[in-house]
């Protein structure tokens, strides 16, 4: 009933006085508010707010109290940096002259091996007797750099040339080779010998005497004619033509393997010589 609102206001004999629930935070019946009630209630909310009892934003519960994914995401990877910085300023002074070594060790061996010298295998019989499958050889790049390029009775290594190419062999594939002519001569195969200019070449090295014939081939400029010392188990020139000087990688110089096996310098053992032709025997 409308009487039940004396707990806001009572009343007693000789006049009105204020009742312990005279002050309310959301209004009552009577609608009077004082300004220590405002402030009160603000101070009410307040403290509900720092106490947790409440959401202290007015209800909605995730306005300005939780972070995004891409927030903490960023925080994770934040701390992950920190970390790593940590770590790597701690750390660094142990390893730092090992790694240094080793990456000065890696890179003089990668400049040794593409502008000086390499070490090549050989995979097939094509050099044979002069080298078998399996030996091993330093081949140096330096020479023909200032030299202008091959000399009779090198042995060489070179990229294919496009009729190679055209065979099948890719253009990084490696050959190994013996000059047997430089621009300008004429190379002939006939009766078991190889000539050059005319004349029958004194080769001890080959396996044996070749047991086919070739025509005469004029060497263009800037190309050498390259035979294997197999000479009837190699795919060279005399199938395939001149080589280009631009495919020429370097010279093959010293064999390092086997050691029981023509260990050493390579060039010195294995020259070409040109022999003058028998004369006619008179009747």
């Amino acid at each position: 009933t409308v009487g039940a609102a004396r707990p806001c206001v009572g009343a007693r004999r000789g006049g009105l006085r204020k009742g312990p629930s005279a002050v309310r935070c959301l209004g009552g019946r009577h609608g009077g508010r004082s300004r220590r009630s405002k402030a009160d209630c603000a101070d009410s909310w307040r403290i509900r707010a720092e106490s947790g009892s409440g959401s202290g934003d007015g209800g909605d519960s995730n306005l300005g109290n939780s972070k995004t994914g891409e927030e903490d995401q960023r925080d994770n990877e934040g701390g992950d940096s920190i970390e790593w910085s940590q770590w790597f300023s701690k750390e660094w002074p142990k390893y730092s002259e090992d790694v240094s070594t080793v990456a000065i060790a890696l890179g003089a061996s990668l400049v040794f091996r593409t502008f000086i010298a390499e070490p090549r295998y050989i995979p097939s019989l094509s050099m044979y007797p002069t080298f078998n499958i399996g030996d091993r050889l330093i081949c140096e790049k330096v020479t023909y750099k200032f030299k202008g390029g091959p000399s009779v009775g090198d042995i060489i290594i070179f990229h294919p040339v496009e009729e190679l190419q055209k065979a099948g062999y890719g253009a990084g594939e490696v050959f190994i080779k013996r000059v047997i002519g430089s621009a300008g001569d004429t190379v002939e195969v006939k009766r078991g010998k190889v000539y050059i200019n005319g004349k029958a070449l004194e080769e001890p090295f080959v396996n044996e005497a070749p047991k086919y014939s070739m025509a005469p081939v004029v060497v263009p400029d800037k190309n050498v004619f390259v035979m294997g010392d197999n000479r009837n188990n190699s795919y060279d020139s005399h199938l395939w033509g001149p080589l280009p000087k631009e495919n020429v990688i370097g010279r093959a110089v010293f064999q390092y393997w086997p050691p029981n096996n023509h260990f050493g310098i390579i060039p010195a053992r294995n020259r070409v010589f040109a022999a003058q032709e028998a004369p006619a025997v008179a009747d």
